[in-house]
């Protein structure tokens, strides 16, 4: 998973699923105050529920449009909160977000020359 959560529902509910088993890895560590695991896991468990519908229900198609429309939109913020909580509480430079499905980013490097860094070796006779 990256950093940008995606609007497909099938897409969106492996990205939830993936931060679910972040939050268990890390029961101990992080604890998200808002939105909760279970909050997380309903919006996940009503979403999974409506692409479920929307494939069973041929005939039904606009409504199981509409209602996976709003439930992807629903979890799509659940999840958007809950990666920002992440990003705060661990920083996005962390490795351990990699186990909520989440890129870190790579330190800003100066791009200087051995000697403005120090690190050219000895010469050697």
């Amino acid at each position: 998973m990256s950093t940008i959560l995606s609007n497909k529902p099938a897409l969106l509910a492996a990205q939830m699923r993936q931060m679910l088993h972040g939050l268990e890895e890390y029961s101990e560590t992080y604890v998200p105050t808002s939105p909760t695991k279970d909050e997380l896991q309903a919006s996940l468990t009503n979403l999974e529920g409506k692409l479920k519908a929307q494939i069973n229900a041929a005939g039904k198609a606009e409504a199981a449009t509409q209602g996976l429309q709003t439930a992807r939109k629903d979890a799509n913020y659940t999840a958007r909160r809950m990666r920002d909580a992440i990003y705060a509480h661990f920083g996005k430079h962390d490795a351990r977000i990699v186990e909520f499905g989440l890129d870190t980013l790579k330190s800003k490097s100066t791009s200087g020359t051995e000697k403005e860094t120090g690190t050219e070796e000895a010469p050697t006779a």
